[in-house]
């Protein structure tokens, strides 16, 4: 071939590249209704839909809608059609990544009936990001499919076989409105203070303090729409809610958060505590994570120096144990046999740099040397030796815990210059990842992914503030760096932050919950996925404290 053949090519290729491309925004973009669009009326009764209905404008409604709004808690929403496009329903996978989670729902047209299938349906129901399974990735993403075509039929009163096969389907894109409530003011960078970020810390830690039962154990897991209780417990979890329940109890001077706070650092102490060989640690299985026993610590260094002193005893208690786990490079060994009375030299994610962290708030209470060097220690091989191969200086591993460590170590007078670096090269380039408004069709500005097309998540955005206050203020303490470096992490965290107060359930749609009441102020896992872990408020209830101490006093 020769270069002109294969320049006309190349030329040829492009035209029919752009041509396509072209023809499917054409055909399957978005077209605005205008004022004209359906306006669906809803009502839902602690959390259930019990009538809907079409009306003309959205003081209309019909004789469903009136006896329903006679229940006892009713509340009517009114899901405006502001856009329409069809849908591409080829395949089972190209309808489900043809809506926008939390924006769109289903038009569906069958014998010669119309049905909507609304995107607060299907929140309700989790229909969004469950539709595609990838289990070498460990996420989901997409509609569900065949819960859209089973509620359309149960609407229509027909078989779901029947409607997937001879049923038409258009995306359409709604506008919520709920009578008698004003919109809740969108939450943007710029408009993040003290009391804005207070009264989130305060609700994120209200909502766990009420899941602390009499004996310690935090509602671990729960479905914001039921309420209900998912089973499922860890430790490490534990310990990191008991911390910040602790933090936000400091700052509050609350006697519920503090009561909360002391429970569950007390099913630690007297529960929890086993036996690892000569020392003690935190786990009753077989085999224990490093990661409970560096948690646990932290939780404590807080009680120890804002709530009851007599914690220091059992600071110094778990500390031996720490130490032992670390191997002479600075490593740690992430698990411990009890059975065997052997470390098992195995790393998992997070734990090292927890238990740099957790051996540097132990040495702020106890003064004990032996704390400060190991601390050293692990935060040399986690920003050093940890990854030896050509561009490990341009690779991070996803760890927030070191940061924190960094800081503190700083403020103890163990400056670390490289490790200062490491933590703002590692903000930098979390920027390049992190999402503008335009980026992604979901409210997403501000939030850190590999993907548009996956609902952003906020405990990643959370993570990195709780790194990234630590790293501004080393920054800010080693005069090493620009104005304009500094006012960028400056800019990056209060864009992570305003994503994660918007979405913050306070108190989010309250007419899909069965109970209000009970996750005012829980932090979502996203936009769209609703069972509420105890991790989630922790982190972004962590970086919300530093944040203002760090940040908002400046």
């Amino acid at each position: 071939m020769t270069p002109q053949s294969l320049v006309r090519l190349f030329v040829g290729y492009a035209i029919v590249l752009v041509l396509v491309c072209e023809g499917i925004i054409l055909r399957y973009s978005l077209h605005s209704t205008g004022d004209a669009g359906p306006i669906i009326a809803s009502v839902w009764v602690k959390g259930e839909l019990v009538a809907r209905g079409v009306v003309a404008s959205g003081k209309d409604s019909n004789a469903d809608i009136d006896k329903a709004m006679q229940s006892e808690g009713a509340m009517r929403t009114n899901e405006i059609v502001t856009s329409t496009s069809p849908l591409v329903t080829w395949t089972e996978p190209s309808f489900a990544i043809s809506l926008v989670s939390a924006r769109d729902g289903v038009k569906v047209t069958y014998d010669g009936k119309v049905d909507y299938v609304t995107p607060d349906e299907l929140l309700s129901q989790r229909g969004y990001d469950h539709g595609i399974q990838d289990d070498a990735l460990g996420v989901s993403f997409g509609a569900d499919v065949q819960l859209i075509v089973a509620l359309a039929a149960q609407h229509l009163h027909a078989r779901a076989s029947d409607i997937m096969e001879h049923g038409k389907f258009e995306r359409i894109r709604v506008r919520r409105e709920v009578p008698g409530l004003l919109p809740t003011p969108r939450i943007e960078p710029e408009m993040l203070d003290r009391e804005i970020v207070t009264r989130a810390v305060m609700d994120a830690a209200h909502y766990l303090a009420r899941g602390v039962s009499s004996d310690g154990h935090f509602r671990y897991l729960v479905a914001a729409s039921s309420n209900a209780t998912i089973s499922g417990y860890d430790w490490p979890r534990h310990s990191g809610a008991t911390y910040f329940l602790s933090q936000a109890a400091a700052l509050s001077h609350d006697p519920e958060l503090t009561s909360a706070a002391l429970r569950a650092a007390a099913l630690l102490r007297d529960k929890e505590t086993s036996r690892c060989g000569q020392f003690l640690c935190i786990g009753q299985d077989d085999k224990v994570d490093l990661g409970s026993a560096a948690l646990a610590t932290v939780a404590y260094a807080q009680i120890a120096t804002t709530i009851d002193p007599s914690y220091k005893s059992e600071i110094e208690k778990l500390t031996p144990f720490l130490r032992a786990q670390q191997r002479d490079d600075g490593e740690f060994m992430h698990q411990y046999d009890r059975v065997k009375k052997t470390p098992i030299d195995i790393q998992l994610p997070y734990y090292s740099g927890e238990a740099t962290l957790a051996l540097v708030r132990a040495y702020q209470v106890t003064r004990d040397p032996k704390d400060l060097e190991a601390a050293k220690k692990g935060l040399d091989r986690i920003v050093g030796g940890a990854w030896s191969f050509f561009g490990n200086r341009y690779y991070f591993g996803e760890e927030h815990w070191t940061c924190q460590a960094m800081d503190d170590l700083w403020n103890q007078g163990a400056e670390n210059p490289k490790a200062l670096d490491f933590c703002m090269r590692w903000q930098e380039y979390m920027r390049k990842m992190q999402l503008d408004a335009k980026d992604s069709p979901h409210d997403g500005d501000g939030a850190y992914t590999f993907d548009p097309i996956l609902t952003p998540r906020l405990t990643p955005a959370a993570s990195r503030c709780e790194a990234g206050v630590a790293s501004l203020d080393a920054a800010r303490k080693s005069g090493t760096y620009s104005a304009a470096e500094l006012a960028a992490v400056d800019h990056q965290l209060r864009r992570a932050l305003a994503l994660i107060l918007r979405q913050q359930f306070s108190p989010g749609p309250v007419h899909l919950f069965a109970n209000p009441e009970a996750v005012h102020g829980a932090i979502p896992g996203s936009e769209v996925d609703w069972e509420i872990r105890i991790d989630y408020a922790q982190h972004a209830g962590s970086a919300m404290i530093r944040w203002l101490d760090v940040v908002a006093e400046k």
